[in-house]
């Protein structure tokens, strides 16, 4: 059994989430709501506010419970980050935000996102492009324009998958183009949720169901990818059980230079069966 190390120090820093006009694009169900991706930064950012010295690069144990909702017009949202220091010097924070139901005045707390930082993590050595970007079984190509039409319903700011994504039983690959401006200190927020739509579309043509992030066992990013850049990444899907798809993920840029790694990215339905992909998606299994 994994023994979690001992928590010896906590503190919640609020956090004002400041709402891009862009996140108006992200969208479940036709409701805006806030990136795995953005996510990732606030708590990263929030803990190199008070541990500089730990490495946000790094992420573990990632999980995304719950959807947090943009309401219309909103400027800004106010949070809080729960950070925990444990024993052997690992941090852990999660983003939660807090309701009051006006009827029953019950205020409840919600937990949206969790990452753990550890101090100890072995670096990952990046595998060579050639070793992952191409496809072993025959692949079949998908315009990305139909991607976004059919697939992943985003707006215009989260449609970063340029030309044909090819997709086999193997995986995918497709190439992403960030757009210019947007980026944090861990890179640009849209290499990252470009390549899980990537792996959305590998979901919905071989496993059949329309699948969301909901967290991933490890993030190293090598290099921070830029805005205005292009980049290549593959999507590798493993052993897993039926409701939960399970991929590795690798960003390179064209010249083969890795600038992420993403090892047991989990995703499923979190729609309770409402979303269901497309025959024509669905129907590529036979030839992809």
């Amino acid at each position: 059994m994994h023994n979690v190390p001992e928590i010896t120090e906590t503190f919640r820093s609020p956090v004002n989430i400041s709402i891009q006009p862009f996140f108006k694009d992200h969208l479940f169900e036709g409701k805006t709501v806030l990136p795995a991706v953005e996510a990732m930064q606030i708590l990263a950012d929030s803990v190199n506010a008070g541990h500089p010295e730990i490495d946000t690069a790094d992420m573990t144990d990632a999980r995304f419970d719950k959807f947090l909702y943009i309401p219309h017009d909103e400027k800004e949202i106010a949070a809080f980050c729960d950070i925990a220091v444990h024993e052997n010097g690992d941090i852990s924070a999660e983003l939660l935000t807090k309701t009051t139901s006006r009827k029953a005045a019950i205020t409840r707390v919600k937990m949206h996102a969790r990452i753990s930082f550890s101090r100890h993590t072995r670096k990952i050595s990046p595998l060579p492009f050639s070793q992952t970007a191409v496809l072993k079984n025959s692949a079949t190509r998908i315009d990305s324009r139909r991607i976004y039409r059919d697939l992943v319903p985003f707006g215009p700011a989260y449609r970063n998958i340029q030309d044909d994504i090819l997709l086999s039983r193997d995986g995918a690959v497709a190439t992403i183009h960030t757009p210019a401006g947007h980026a944090g200190t861990l890179g640009s927020p849209f290499t990252l949720d470009a390549a899980l739509h990537a792996a959305c579309v590998w979901g919905q043509c071989y496993a059949g169901i329309v699948a969301f992030p909901v967290g991933f066992k490890r993030r190293q990013i090598f290099k921070t990818t830029l805005p205005d850049a292009t980049y290549i990444s593959r999507v590798t899907p493993l052993p897993a059980k039926s409701a939960v798809l399970v991929y590795d993920i690798w960003i390179y840029d064209p010249e083969g230079s890795a600038f992420e790694a993403v090892s047991g990215v989990q995703m499923r339905d979190v729609s309770a069966g409402r979303m269901k992909p497309p025959e024509w998606i669905v129907a590529h299994r036979r030839f992809a």
